[in-house]
């Protein structure tokens, strides 16, 4: 393995060879696409489904924006000379982080991520051959670009009582 690439909130990554590409996901999420003729992917992390509408050829993007970051993966993959179609789809993340007592689960951001991205998906009429979204605590992806694989590892939940007595 000759190296990796951590995305934090708002980053990206598309490319392919000897890397590995992470992060580390709560209500947040995460697109994978392979591109498997051509041993190639990308990998988005978003925060929020959308702020504002851009055009598909807007160069100042913002990846802490789900349609942005996904406009992102589609200019490079047309960069790259590949027809999205040829694409495999993953999505992981969305998930609750926090135990917030008495919370509607329509108001948490996760529940309006898995949404969007679904959404996209469906929209794009992309092969979505895997997905780890929803439920509780928090997701560590690791993305390999020689190969397609996509590892998961899951943590817990943290309470409010807990998070205060951390402060």
């Amino acid at each position: 393995m000759s190296g990796k690439r951590f995305l934090n909130p708002g980053d990206w990554y598309f490319g392919g060879g000897d890397l590995r590409v992470e992060t580390l996901l709560g209500p947040c999420v995460s697109i994978v696409l392979w591109f498997p003729a051509v041993r190639k992917g990308g990998m988005c992390h978003f925060q929020l489904p959308g702020k504002r509408r851009v055009t598909e050829h807007a160069r100042d993007l913002d990846g802490r924006y789900g349609g942005e970051a996904w406009m992102w993966l589609k200019q490079q993959a047309r960069a790259h000379a590949l027809q999205l179609g040829d694409a495999e789809a993953k999505l992981f993340g969305g998930s609750r982080t926090l135990a917030t007592p008495g919370a509607s689960s329509r108001q948490e951001i996760g529940v309006q991520n898995i949404e969007f991205v679904e959404g996209l998906m469906e929209e794009a009429g992309l092969r979505v051959v895997g997905r780890d979204l929803g439920g509780d605590g928090y997701r560590y992806v690791r993305f390999d670009l020689a190969t397609g694989e996509v590892w998961v590892r899951r943590g817990g939940v943290m309470s409010l009582k807990a998070l205060e007595e951390m402060q």
